[in-house]
């Protein structure tokens, strides 16, 4: 698909906020989790999925509440002191992000969609990156390269 440019930018834009979320949380950094939290909900409140109904609509339909949805999930992120409860927000967050980026197939973007088995007691979550290098968002320092490229997104 050929997106108009503000689009295109406003989906770069999203993306990057996230991955400064996920950063942060590679980080251990509470209060830049929420600086990062703050900004990737901003764009995803402004972020419009229109165009993407031009082209997929069965895949917008799919997706049209996700930035709101996890616009909420950010809003509660914020709320929680714990860093491990802000973590599972995240994982909510990066599924919801993976739907999305898996419909609206931003061009020129390479998305590194990961996965830690050992996240959460054994139970396993995913993270997207924007480079192949294991960061572990969901256990930071402790076991930084813990986790696996599972899948490349490039459109």
């Amino acid at each position: 698909y050929t997106y108009s440019e503000a689009f295109s930018q406003s989906i770069i834009n999203t993306l990057n906020a996230y991955y400064s979320l996920k950063d942060a949380f590679v980080a251990t950094d509470a209060v830049k989790v929420n600086e990062a939290g703050t900004q990737l909900k901003t764009r995803l409140d402004s972020l419009k999925l229109d165009e993407v109904q031009t082209y997929d609509s069965l895949g917008y339909s799919s997706i049209y509440g996700g930035p709101g949805d996890v616009s909420a999930e950010i809003t509660g992120m914020l709320g929680e002191s714990d860093i491990e409860k802000k973590r599972e927000s995240f994982e909510m967050i990066s599924n919801a992000f993976y739907d999305m980026m898996r419909v609206i197939k931003p061009a020129g973007v390479t998305i590194y969609y990961q996965y830690c088995p050992m996240a959460f007691e054994n139970k396993g979550a995913y993270w997207l990156s924007n480079t192949d290098s294991i960061r572990n968002p969901y256990f930071g320092k402790k076991m930084l390269t813990c986790g696996e490229t599972k899948e490349t997104l490039k459109y």
